[in-house]
């Protein structure tokens, strides 16, 4: 079996989150197994309450996989607007990227999903 990693993406507007999790979602099909995931906003949101779009995504036991998809992460989120914040989460522990370079968000984000690698 593999691990499962859960993106969220936060938004104040519920239609930009849920359309930039369906994109992303579009993305990643034929590459890796996805699922739907109930989202509430996450703890500590400041100021007016937050829209939350997630999917979560199946990391085989391969390690092929991680690569992968940090190079689709690293792209959707080169194209997502600044305003926005997204957190990846697998088990207990989380790492959210927002206001990153994108170079500060490739390297956080392949940190993390190393650590989680099947194997």
């Amino acid at each position: 079996m593999g691990v499962w990693v859960e993106v969220v993406l936060v938004d104040r507007d519920p239609e930009v989150a849920d359309r930039g999790i369906r994109q992303l979602r579009r993305e990643l099909q034929g590459e890796f197994a996805t699922r739907d995931v109930v989202t509430v906003a996450p703890e500590g949101i400041k100021g007016d309450a937050a829209a939350v779009g997630a999917v979560a995504v199946a990391l085989g036991g391969a390690g092929g996989m991680v690569p992968l998809l940090i190079a689709v992460l690293r792209d959707w989120l080169g194209r997502r607007s600044s305003g926005q914040r997204v957190k990846l989460t697998v088990g207990d522990e989380s790492i959210e990227v927002d206001a990153a370079s994108a170079e500060e968000q490739r390297a956080l984000v392949e940190a993390f999903l190393r650590r989680h690698e099947a194997g």
